[in-house]
């Protein structure tokens, strides 16, 4: 039975099977870490509230990491084509209506909230992006007053007996589209509405802006947010840069996500505070971390690489044995899973908005991967060997597809440090004064 908006609300078994597998595809493209989501309630009225940088991938991104079947606002100019329309109701999104789509068109919103209501009441959770647009930068924007005034008319319909809970989710991409970056799905703790009835009350603009002002507040606790315009890029660059030391100062272990974000939290507030006290200081900083990050492009270098310093040859040439000892793997892996791996590359090539690239290709991926492998499958059914090499065939094709481009990404680190060894040998000039710019910039932010 498909879904329609009139039971978006409810169970399908179509999409409760699609689920988990979506949800699987998430977590293939990006390495996600969930923390906190033991704070969310169980059993209550939820709106979560994520900050909004990555298009469609934002929603997924809740979607993946939720045990329940929520349901999504999106705004309404994407629902104009009728295929369009049913796919997006099967995928549980509703459309709300803005000024822009046409005075008219408000009136739309009527149902569309009297449906929130039912949404809500199901307890399945509605998600909103308070932004109400994404953009590429990590700082929290001004929140638009649609997702206060959902929660509080909501209450105000059932005579405020809901006890709506808010949910504040920080989302934390490493990259917005590369496959195998990293995501940090960060919840928060809930706001409960309830604590804002009195005020809606007796004056309820005030309401609405000292509830958007607690979720922005508890937003930017949550995720990773630059304040500081003027200096945002060097910012931006810095909380990579002087990560690891940070991390070491602090105790903390790399690689484990909560530990990062937190010690790049602390780096962002550490240098917002020196720049705002230091202004002239904090523009010789920002010369040198520029004239760092243009050199390492130049060397074709990445930062990891000059903060280790040194690279042992017994451990390179190790590595190089490696890699030629599992190159006929690698060789398969890419042959096999080329066309699934390069066609999403290839069909988002002129996607204008670099937000949605990754959105196309993890949907692209869902569709292709389960038809390319089917189509496999089914050609090895013609091959004459044993029934085994053909499971096996098919079990171990996408295996090999995700070890070949772990393995490429290793050999690119190998042939970094390859690169930088031969360099150094060489007292490349370059190279030195790379080196330079980073004991600077590790010297400058110890005694920041």
């Amino acid at each position: 039975m498909a879904i329609s908006r009139e039971t978006i609300e409810k169970k399908n078994i179509y999409y409760t099977l699609l689920k988990p597998y979506v949800d699987f595809i998430t977590k293939i493209y990006f390495r996600t870490t969930v923390n906190n989501f033991d704070k969310v309630p169980t059993d209550e009225i939820i709106i979560y509230a994520p900050n909004h940088q990555n298009a469609l991938m934002d929603a997924l991104a809740v979607l993946a990491t939720v045990d329940t079947e929520p349901v999504f606002l999106a705004r309404a100019d994407i629902f104009k084509k009728k295929t369009i329309e049913k796919i997006l109701t099967f995928l549980k999104i509703l459309p709300i209506y803005r000024i822009r789509d046409g005075k008219e068109s408000l009136k739309n919103n009527d149902a569309i909230f009297q449906k929130t209501i039912d949404v809500l009441k199901n307890k399945n959770g509605l998600v909103l992006l308070p932004e109400g647009s994404h953009a590429g930068i990590r700082k929290l924007r001004p929140l638009k007053k649609g997702i206060f005034r959902i929660a509080f008319e909501a209450e105000e319909a059932n005579d405020f007996k809901l006890d709506i809970k808010i949910v504040p989710v920080g989302l934390d991409w490493s990259h917005y589209s590369k496959f195998r970056s990293r995501l940090f799905v960060n919840y928060g703790e809930p706001i409960s509405v309830s604590d804002y009835y009195e005020e809606y009350k007796n004056n309820a603009p005030r309401a609405l802006y000292l509830l958007r002002e607690r979720l922005e507040k508890e937003l930017k606790r949550y995720m990773i947010h630059i304040e500081n315009d003027e200096f945002y890029d060097m910012i931006d660059q810095l909380r990579y840069i002087y990560l690891p030391e940070m991390i070491r100062k602090k105790g903390l272990q790399w690689n484990k996500q909560p530990d990062m974000f937190n010690a790049q939290k602390e780096i962002i507030k550490n240098l917002e505070t020196y720049i705002e006290n230091n202004p002239s200081e904090a523009a010789d900083l920002k010369e040198k971390t520029e004239k760092y990050i243009s050199l390492l492009e130049k060397l074709n270098l990445r930062n990891w690489v000059i903060q280790k310093g040194s690279f042992n040859i017994f451990g390179i040439l190790v590595q190089l044995l490696l890699s030629i000892i599992f190159l006929p793997l690698y060789i398969y892996g890419s042959i096999v899973n080329y066309l699934p791996y390069k066609l999403p590359v290839i069909l988002t090539k002129k996607v204008k908005d670099p937000q949605f690239i990754s959105s196309f290709r993890d949907v692209i991926g869902m569709l292709l991967f389960p038809i390319y492998y089917i189509i496999l499958g089914i050609i090895s059914h013609f091959i004459d060997v044993e029934w085994y090499y053909k499971l096996a065939f098919f079990v171990f094709s996408p295996i090999t597809g995700l070890f070949a481009f772990q393995y490429y990404i290793a050999v690119k680190k190998l042939f970094a440090k390859i690169r930088y060894t031969i360099k150094k040998w060489f007292k490349n000039k370059d190279l030195q004064e790379l080196k330079e710019s980073y004991h600077y910039i590790k010297h400058y932010m110890d005694n920041i």
